[in-house]
């Protein structure tokens, strides 16, 4: 019960916080334009490889609170009030208000000029202009155990403070993160690694200090009906670096393999592109990765690399969208034998080594079958392994406001390969959510 408790108070003091900062800007704002709007959603993720095993249950509310003043000044704030029933204990020692969860989804305070607009807080910050795959999109983690038909589900907001600068016929944006936050992501190793006993060791993180912050530009404009843009992002990998150390006992004989996640520094240079012609579009977004192992000696570490993606979106009619895309990740100094013998030599047992380059295809559809009712389908399949991730979603507009979703996130592949290590965390959504506004 204390931890609900203190859960409300942080809620509380958020809001409070929140309305403090509207009435020192102007106390006229709540009373005249302050909007308040949100939704209730009531939903139900299954395991696709345990039927009867629910990975998440419950019913959530949003609240969002925005205002402006004079054009200068605005804000914005979205609360969530989650419950989930997956998360509670269900005995009779546990406290009813088990699985509740308060936070914000993104709270921040735009300033508005004629030459530049500033905005400080938690917020969503998205780069890129291709679908679902994006080389230069590095600020926003994601959440792969969590895809589902809500962005706010599997992205994950930064505090951060980002500028726009409008310089003629150029907009420079930056962004400064002030706190790392990593992908989650699946992370599972055998109990043993031949003679060795596997130990998973806590993850290390950059230390929260200003000289961790993440740094990033971006620099766009549009000739001849291309918009594009040029980028830099200087911060940490959000998938960590797998360290592995070989511990022996005093005889000098092999007993335990500690495996550490670490998450390292890089640096990525990024440009991308879009250009419309009729029904079509196409697209291209690329970005060099200079990491920690310039020299591609060091096999725990990502070899520097190049990552591209093209594509073409197809609209045939108002209600039908198409896009295939071609994805390359191309690793730069790099040797797969020798980073194998690298790995042998360290003590790794069996080491499984990537090839230098990486090949996938992704495709997206979107179609209205019939009235009040669309359909999306995302696909991502890797071209070696053949392995693949799929997300459907069905949406039905019951009524004004009110929708009800249904869709899956499956993953499948052989064991080793990139969505086969998800491959437990498929499962089948069904979500009924009502929006209202004030």
């Amino acid at each position: 019960m204390n931890n609900f408790r203190n859960k409300l108070i942080f809620a509380k003091q958020l809001i409070q916080l929140v309305l403090l900062a509207v009435v020192v800007i102007n106390p006229e704002l709540i009373a005249q334009n302050t909007n308040l709007y949100g939704y209730l959603k009531w939903f139900n993720h299954t395991n696709l490889n345990q039927p009867h095993f629910f990975d998440r249950l419950g019913t959530r509310l949003q609240l969002n609170f925005s205002g402006e003043m004079n054009n200068r000044l605005a804000m914005f704030a979205a609360l969530d009030f989650n419950y989930e029933e997956t998360e509670a204990e269900g005995n009779s020692t546990e406290p009813r208000s088990a699985g509740m969860d308060i936070y914000p989804v993104e709270m921040y305070l735009d300033f508005y000029s004629p030459h530049f607009d500033l905005r400080l807080g938690k917020q969503f910050i998205f780069w890129g202009q291709t679908d679902w795959i994006n080389p230069t999109d590095n600020i926003n983690p994601w959440d792969y155990k969590n895809i589902s038909a809500e962005i706010e589900d599997y992205r994950i907001p930064v505090n951060a403070l980002k500028a726009n600068f409008y310089l003629g016929n150029w907009n420079l944006e930056a962004v400064g993160v002030f706190h790392f936050l990593p992908h989650k992501i699946p992370l599972s190793f055998p109990d043993s690694l031949g003679p060795f006993a596997a130990r998973l060791q806590p993850a290390r993180r950059p230390a929260d200090k200003l000289a961790n912050a993440e740094l990033g530009f971006r620099l766009s404009s549009q000739i001849f009906q291309i918009d594009y843009s040029f980028s830099y992002f200087h911060g940490f990998d959000k998938s960590p670096s797998i360290m592995f150390q070989p511990v022996f006992n005093p005889f000098g004989a092999p007993q335990d393999m500690l495996i550490t996640p670490e998450y390292k520094p890089y640096q990525v240079f990024g440009a991308d592109f879009v250009t419309t012609r009729g029904q079509f579009a196409l697209k291209g977004e690329g970005a060099y990765f200079r990491t920690e192992d310039t020299e591609g000696i060091k096999p725990f570490i990502e070899n520097p690399h190049l990552k591209y993606v093209l594509g073409m979106d197809y609209y045939p009619r108002d209600d039908v969208h198409l896009n295939v895309q071609f994805v390359q990740k191309i690793r730069l100094k790099y040797d797969p034998n020798q980073e194998q013998r690298r790995l042998q030599e360290l003590g790794v047992y069996n080491p499984r080594v990537a090839d230098r380059r990486e090949q996938s295809l992704s495709t997206m559809l979107k179609f209205e079958p019939l009235n009040f009712t669309s359909v999306q389908l995302i696909g991502v399949m890797n071209l070696k392994d053949r392995d693949f991730f799929l997300l459907p979603i069905l949406n039905y507009q019951f009524a004004d406001g009110l929708n009800i979703y249904g869709g899956a996130t499956i993953f499948s592949g052989p064991e080793e390969s990139p969505f086969g290590r998800s491959k437990p965390y498929s499962r089948a959504f069904v979500e009924v959510k009502y929006s209202f506004s004030r």
